[in-house]
């Protein structure tokens, strides 16, 4: 019987070792140039008093066209990656291929409770991702502003199954009114970890040379209590257990994010809430500082630069409010030459 119950107990371990091993992606999308979209937003806008119009602006929904390049540097740089979950609100490419084995469309109503629906809310839409059907334990989480653009390995960004995260802290500054989400973030984080205790059982985790000189502002910063956390606006890493115990302790917080049908900083926490969390459970090892690079779109002059170097393998391209369509035309324009070629995702 000894013999049999150790056999049982080493399948389990290698069945849940392949559990762990699979990494999805998932990435959101939205055409907010869609008028059906734009009428279905302005009538769910229009019940909301007070609403602030920077936070619903339209860079909040613009399609950069450029999904198809998006798919281009999956297949290319990441052919380990075991399934990608599109997630829209409904809409879909015309010219994405679902038959692709890979891939995955899905709409917000088919993991996300219908008290929450519509939602027009990224931050609601990310904290229920771990209700999809089949998504893996671990996953890769991007916007569609965000792109593969070096081959990546599995362990660039996990390390026996846990996520390899950034573990700087920064001074919150009001800079915008995100910020106050971001300190929504922080009160929770320290609800549950309020003396830094990861860092004082695992020092190495927070001062590594992976951080560069940005390791210094943990030393700055190490009088001081609550503190915000860099955030380098790249694709990220995820645990879906780690997102569902959040919903088993913080339930009141996640669900009145999750009501939000449009963005509201004054009481919305986001995803960076399960990196915070992993970070200060002491549960996660540190990433290299330099393997990717966040630009606004009117600062294309350095795609050449972050292309051409080795250590960067994740772009993020935001939006501003400064937009310029000549800039998106000369950004797509730059993808068409490097990724010329269509993917299998793509008829």
């Amino acid at each position: 019987m000894w013999l049999l119950s150790a056999l049982l107990k080493s399948l389990r371990k290698n069945l849940n070792k392949m559990t762990q091993e699979k990494i999805d992606i998932v990435v959101l999308w939205v055409d907010g140039s869609d008028p059906e979209f734009i009428c279905e937003k302005q009538i769910v806008a229009g019940q909301i008093n007070g609403l602030d119009h920077h936070v619903d602006s339209d860079m909040r929904y613009r399609d950069y066209g450029t999904l198809n390049h998006w798919f281009r540097m999956i297949e290319k740089h990441a052919p380990w990656v075991n399934k990608v979950f599109l997630i829209t609100n409904g809409q879909k490419p015309e010219w994405l291929n679902l038959n692709h084995p890979k891939l995955r469309l899905v709409t917000h109503k088919e993991f996300m409770p219908l008290d929450y629906l519509p939602t027009y809310n990224s931050a609601a839409i990310e904290l229920n991702l771990h209700r999809i059907e089949d998504l893996s334990e671990n996953y890769l989480y991007f916007n569609d502003d965000m792109y593969m653009i070096r081959d990546c390995k599995p362990s660039d960004f996990y390390k026996n199954g846990l996520p390899k995260l950034l573990a700087v802290y920064d001074a919150i500054v009001p800079w915008a009114p995100i910020t106050k989400t971001y300190l929504n973030n922080i009160e929770l984080i320290y609800r549950h970890f309020p003396n830094k205790a990861a860092m004082k059982a695992s020092p190495w985790k927070f001062f590594n040379y992976r951080y560069g000189l940005r390791l210094f502002k943990n030393l700055v910063l190490l009088p001081w209590g609550p503190t915000g956390y860099v955030n380098p606006h790249l694709p990220v890493p995820m645990k879906k257990s780690t997102l569902a115990h959040l919903w088993e302790i913080e339930f009141e917080t996640l669900d009145r994010t999750s009501k939000s049908q449009i963005r509201d900083y004054k009481v919305d926490v986001n995803q960076y809430i399960c990196q915070n969390w992993q970070i200060e459970s002491n549960q996660f090892y540190p990433i290299a500082h330099n393997i990717g690079k966040s630009i606004d779109l009117n600062r294309l002059d350095q795609l050449d630069r972050i292309f051409k170097d080795k250590h960067k393998k994740l772009l993020c391209v935001n939006d501003n409010v400064d937009f310029k369509e000549e800039n998106l035309l000369r950004f797509k324009k730059f993808l068409d030459e490097r990724y010329p070629e269509k993917s299998a995702f793509e008829l």
